[in-house]
């Protein structure tokens, strides 16, 4: 039974997100008495190129739109303005779309404000979005991962949009111990895993070698589009953060111990 305050003692939790990246969640599941196996399968990585990006923003002024996918693109795009010691350019005229309350987040603390954001924090809900508010010949900088859908910026193009679909960082895969995880999923050591992006969804079954080594483990998602990753790789998913977050996949979990 778990501990009043601690609905996840006595649970292993696989932790998946890049190493960079996964100490909230991790330090959030051990505050609520869970154990980690952290077993980061992606990294993010710069572009290969700033000079798309570092181009785009020189001509800020020409844009009436900025549209952000994620926390690691607002991060990203923050960083290189002003990038090299040079002045960063007003942002005052653009209408900024944030993908997400967490990417809306991740923009205010850089004191960029957040004009329109999605019902759904994912990428094929812009279009819906922004449809009331574009006007034909509109131009859209939209900062993204280089693995992430392209079909979002397509949709902008049909509504009479100029997108300008320029990468910020890159999504690589990455992988730890893969024999040790397998012993103890065989083992059945693993209570839950956590998903938080597409990538991780394909490159944690890569890794394993196939979803049938996830048999048996509850499968936590951040997200409907990783919802829809996990279950075309052939994954049941048994939680869903009702908040597109590290907090509300924390707080799945230990809503979930209560079934």
């Amino acid at each position: 039974m778990a501990e009043a305050g601690r609905p996840l003692a006595g649970r292993c939790v696989l932790v998946t997100r890049a190493r960079s990246q996964a100490g909230a969640l991790v330090e959030r599941v051990e505050a609520l008495g869970g154990r980690v196996w952290a077993f980061p399968v992606i990294s993010v990585a710069d572009p290969e190129s700033w000079e798309p990006l570092d181009e785009a923003i020189g001509r800020i002024g020409e844009y009436g739109w900025l549209v952000i996918t994620s926390p690691n693109g607002a991060e990203k795009f923050a960083g290189r303005l002003g990038a090299g010691g040079g002045v960063a350019p007003a942002l005052g005229h653009l209408k900024v779309v944030a993908v997400g309350p967490a990417t809306a987040r991740a923009l205010a603390a850089r004191g960029i404000r957040t004009d329109l954001m999605p019902a759904e924090a994912r990428g094929a809900a812009l279009p819906a979005a922004m449809a009331p508010h574009l006007a034909p010949g509109d131009r859209v900088l939209m900062a993204r991962a280089n693995l992430a859908d392209p079909a979002p910026a397509e949709a902008l193009r049909a509504l009479g949009a100029r997108v300008d679909d320029v990468v910020a960082y890159r999504t690589l895969a990455e992988g730890g111990d893969v024999e040790a995880l397998q012993v103890a999923l065989r083992r059945g050591e693993i209570d839950y895993v956590t998903l938080t992006s597409s990538s991780t969804v394909s490159n944690l079954i890569e890794r394993l070698g196939g979803a049938h080594w996830l048999d048996g483990v509850r499968v936590a998602v951040m997200g409907p589009e990783t919802r829809k990753a996990a279950e075309a790789a052939g994954l049941t998913v048994h939680v869903v953060a009702q908040e597109v977050s590290l907090d509300g996949l924390a707080n799945a979990l230990a809503l979930d111990t209560a079934r």
